[in-house]
């Protein structure tokens, strides 16, 4: 069992110590969860941020992904024919 101080400060922030992070596997940018029970006894508990590299895969697509390339030249083709269809109405195209 680890034992460590913190002090409240005046803005009502505490700094966990750092025994208590490196045992509990907490990382700059992980949540904690504060739960005060009915003995007014507090339990953290530790959320553990996700890695980007975590996260592929996670959204689920029937869509086929496009090369940057094809991706490119669809945006270009695109942004054309709305400047074509614009000067066609008699649109100032400035």
């Amino acid at each position: 069992m680890i034992h460590a101080t913190s002090t409240i400060t005046g803005k009502g922030q505490i700094q966990l110590p750092a025994e208590i992070r490196k045992a509990i596997g907490a990382d700059i940018g992980d949540n904690v969860i504060f739960i005060v029970q009915d003995n007014k006894e507090i339990v953290l508990k530790l959320i553990k941020k996700k890695k980007l590299s975590q996260l592929g895969g996670a959204l689920k697509s029937q869509v086929k992904f496009k090369s940057i390339d094809e991706e490119t030249e669809n945006t270009k083709e695109i942004w054309v024919n709305k400047r074509v269809r614009r000067n066609n109405n008699g649109e100032n195209m400035d």
